[in-house]
């Protein structure tokens, strides 16, 4: 598969998730980016940028902390077999100059 169909994949599953879990919370999550990986042992994994506006105190972080979880046996089933990760970055520090350094 190609890295942009499961980048896109990834992306896709990463707001339903988040639009399931926080819609009544009053987050707003986007853009999100997803980009292909390698680490120190040469695995392949996805790494999510999840820019998001709300309070982060209401931000579960024992909910978030299991998101890799819910996302890694559809990731190995992309071709990226690595435990996929997420940062949240809060829009006030999502910059132009960021997104198009990850992008």
């Amino acid at each position: 598969m190609a890295a942009s169909e499961a980048t896109e994949a990834i992306r896709v599953k990463l707001k339903e998730l988040l639009d399931d879990r926080f819609e009544k919370e009053g987050f707003e999550f986007g853009p999100i980016v997803v980009m292909p990986c390698v680490d120190d042992d040469g695995t392949s994994y996805l790494q999510s940028y999840i820019v998001f506006s709300g309070d982060q105190d209401r931000l579960d972080p024992t909910w978030t902390l299991r998101l890799s979880d819910s996302l890694w046996a559809q990731s190995q089933e992309l071709g990226y077999p690595g435990i996929p990760l997420q940062l949240f970055v809060e829009r006030s520090e999502w910059t132009d100059e960021l997104q198009e350094l990850l992008t």
